[in-house]
């Protein structure tokens, strides 16, 4: 009893013992966690581990300790239940916060499945509603290895068990949210990942950046991406990292301390170079050449976009590109539907439009049905829908063709990695293309190929493919939307349609513009019945509803009759007494009629700053060209050239029994004179910066051509667009045989342009038996 007594005693002390000791080490750890934090991710100014190394800056040890914050304008309130698969750290500065930042929250942020928020210095604030993180005692001074690091301790502190990946970039980067999230997919979060382009430092930095002969960094502006792994280990070192930098680049730092604490490198991966995109093609960067790229296209981060408006330019491009697919995946959809009705023997609506592709669906039923071809190459069109039958290929043709090209490019290579080959594009040979009025656009395209095998024994092998293409049209969609009320101007004669179209150039301008005097200036020979209409029809459009214009005739009298020169005075002097005199001005000039003489007389008679608009006397006119002529034309900046409307002779076209009138626009009774250059608007400083009129050229003709040259060679842009407010009515064209003979050479050619199109020519031919039949009775 007594020996189980004393057993019963040892064990009701040891009991109390260890209690008690339990219960002391746990006060003294908590006492001395308090007192000395040793090295941990809470980057306190003390701890139980001695420092050895000296900070890189004064202020980093406290800086990166105390709390970021987010700024009072944009306060972000955390979810407690808040998580994700993403999350993308921005590294932005002060000034880029209402023009790189607002670009990229508006574009490609809304892609990111998980969160997007941009770090900026201490201070910052934005007029926009976008989450930003004010870093405390954090500048923008360069390099900015401080607030890279803080960044990233914000980061781990906030959602480091909130998201699967975190990722790092610059405020000058696009990512294509949608692709970086498959890719990141298909790799294990839960394991050490440090992702992005590979760099080693330029040449001229080998052997400067203190990186071990296998060692890398991910190049930061591209973008580099961290497993929540990686963060996780990093975090505790981030002070020690951050006060131990052996170079000015914070990617190279980041690099080092994920090298030597997270134990991986940046991934070492040729095809990270196309995912993770960086622009050495263009100087500038914005990708504003470079954007059909094959790289481009397929990479995950392009870099670097330094305009924020490109921001806009490709997101609009790849949501294109993507609305295109949806459109492709419907439209197989419907195809699949109608092949089962097929089989089932059913009738569906999608029958029509889910007819397979085919370049030959068109039946026609006549012969003026049949779709004729045009012939491309990879400089011209040959068409029989124009004039001139040989034409070069026009930007829009170019980028058709390009998108073509890129589509047909993808479909033959969906399959190419499975089966160990790749076909690469060399170019167009020539093609053929067509439009069927009902299904779409038609293409044959000879294409020449490299055939690259990978697997096995490499094969590189040039091939040449024809590809039999269909576009089909989509289903009509009708959109309606209603009318906002706008300020009613009767004065500006602008629909509320057309304000809404100019809103944003007249926001920039001034409404002022749409009332800006317009300086007419009128060479005149003779033609005193042209006169007499065109000064009716300037009477209804300005003076009879005090429009702002003023007219200057400039008068050759030499090549006029007495009785003519009278007629005219006559008919200005009655506009003159009826309104104002000062509105209408006629300036009499000596020796042979010179156009450039007459537009520079006219053009010295006004201000610098006035708007000029040299016309002709056969020009008519309606209201409408006014408003386009003031806003087309804007000083210093852009010069207006109108493609006006050509009538055709009405005595070859209807033997004279016809009236064309002012809305008549079709190929039968005119055309749009392209290369006409005679009509044109400017500001009289426009026209001295660049030299004035070559005033040394007699008679008709090639002075417009020389002023337009003038101006492609300055630094002025002109803007040529068709204007249905300018129609240039027939009149008989005689050449002088004196004059110069390039400038004869183009009068004839106008001469005969006029007569009538090209067609109704062939046809009048067509009908003289004369002509076709002259040798029928030749004998042999």
């Amino acid at each position: 009893m007594k020996m189980a007594k004393l057993k019963h005693n040892n064990g009701y002390n040891f009991l109390a013992g260890a209690i008690f000791g339990l219960c002391f080490g746990f006060i003294i750890s908590t006492w001395c966690r308090n007192k000395f934090i040793p090295c941990s991710p809470s980057f306190s100014k003390s701890g139980c581990c001695p420092r050895k190394l000296q900070p890189a800056f004064e202020t980093d040890q406290q800086s990166i300790t105390e709390t970021n914050k987010v700024i009072p304008n944009n306060v972000y309130i955390e979810e407690e239940d808040e998580k994700g698969f993403l999350f993308v750290g921005i590294m932005t500065a002060k000034k880029y916060l209402d023009s790189r930042v607002v670009a990229a929250y508006k574009t490609w942020a809304r892609s990111i499945n998980g969160k997007v928020i941009f770090f900026s210095s201490e201070g910052s604030h934005s007029t926009h509603d976008i989450p930003i993180v004010s870093l405390k005692n954090v500048d923008d001074s360069y390099p900015p290895q401080k607030k890279s690091f803080s960044m990233l301790k914000y980061m781990s502190d906030h959602y480091l068990n909130k998201y699967e990946w975190f990722m790092r970039a610059d405020d000058d980067v696009f990512i294509k949210g949608e692709i970086l999230e498959q890719f990141l997919r298909s790799v294990n979060s839960s394991r050490p990942q440090f992702i992005g382009q590979a760099g080693v430092g330029t040449k001229e930095e080998i052997g400067l950046l203190s990186l071990g002969s296998t060692d890398n960094y991910c190049m930061g502006g591209t973008g580099m991406v961290f497993s929540r792994e990686t963060l996780r280990l990093l975090a505790p070192h981030l002070k020690y990292c951050v006060n131990n930098l052996y170079t000015t680049h914070e990617d190279v730092e980041i690099g080092r301390c994920v090298r030597k604490f997270a134990g991986i490198p940046c991934t070492w991966s040729y095809e990270m170079q196309k995912l993770f995109y960086q622009n050495f093609k263009e100087y500038k960067g914005s990708f504003v050449d470079t954007l059909l790229d094959k790289e481009v296209q397929t990479a995950i981060t392009m870099h670097p976009i330094k305009e924020p408006i490109y921001q806009f330019r490709i997101n609009n491009h790849f949501s294109s590109t993507r609305i295109q697919q949806l459109r492709q995946k419907q439209l197989e959809l419907h195809r699949a539907i109608s092949e089962m009705n097929q089989v089932l023997n059913e009738n569906s609506p999608f029958d029509k439009y889910g007819l397979k592709p085919s370049v030959n669906s068109f039946i026609p039923n006549k012969a003026s049905e049949v779709i004729g071809w045009e012939f491309v190459n990879s400089k011209t069109v040959s068409s029989h829908l124009n004039v001139n039958p040989r034409k070069g290929l026009t930007s829009y043709r170019k980028d058709t063709m390009d998108d073509i090209v890129s589509e047909t490019m993808d479909i033959i290579n969906r399959n190419s990695r499975q089966r160990g080959r790749s076909i690469d594009f060399k170019e167009v040979l020539y093609g053929y293309s067509s439009i069927d009025p009902l299904n779409g656009p038609n293409y044959i395209l000879d294409i020449l190929l490299t055939y690259r095998k990978h697997k096995g024994k490499n094969v590189n092998v040039p091939v040449r493919r024809h590809a039999y293409l269909h576009q089909s049209f989509l289903k009509t969609q009708i959109t309606e939307s209603p009318l906002t009320s706008e300020p009613d101007d009767s004065n500006s004669q602008i629909s509320p349609h057309i304000f809404r179209a100019l809103r944003g150039p007249l926001q920039n301008t001034h409404l002022d513009k749409l009332h800006e005097t317009i300086h007419f200036i009128l060479p005149l020979a003779g033609k005193v019945r042209e006169f007499e209409r065109f000064m009716n029809i300037y009477e209804q459009i300005c003076l009879s509803r005090k429009e702002n214009a003023q007219m200057h005739i400039v008068l050759f009298t030499k090549n006029s009759s007495p009785e003519e020169v009278e007629e005219i005075l006559n008919i200005a002097g009655k506009y003159q007494k009826k309104y104002r005199s000062d509105l209408i001005e006629v300036i009499e000039a000596d020796g042979d009629f010179a156009r450039a003489r007459a537009l520079d007389l006219g053009a010295k008679q006004c201000a610098m700053d006035d708007l000029l608009f040299c016309v002709d006397v056969d020009i008519l006119l309606t209201r409408e060209a006014l408003t386009r002529i003031r806003l087309n034309t804007i000083q210093s900046t852009q010069i207006y050239y109108p493609i006006v409307f050509s009538q055709y002779d009405p005595s070859v076209i209807c033997e004279g029994l016809c009236k064309i009138g002012m809305t008549n626009f079709t190929a039968k009774v005119g055309y749009w004179r392209q290369f006409g250059y005679g009509i044109a608007a400017m500001y009289r400083s426009d026209l001295e910066k660049v030299g004035g009129y070559d005033i040394s050229i007699q008679g008709w003709g090639k002075e417009d051509v020389d002023l337009f040259e003038k101006f492609v060679m300055s630094n002025l842009t002109i803007f040529r667009a068709v204007d249905t407010g300018m129609i240039h009515a027939f009149h008989p064209v005689t050449c002088d045989i004196n004059l110069e003979p390039s400038q004869f050479q183009m009068c004839v050619g106008s001469k005969a342009t006029i007569l009538a199109s090209q067609y109704q020519l062939a046809e009048m031919v067509l009908g003289m038996k004369e002509v076709l039949n002259r040798n029928m009775d030749t004998k042999v």
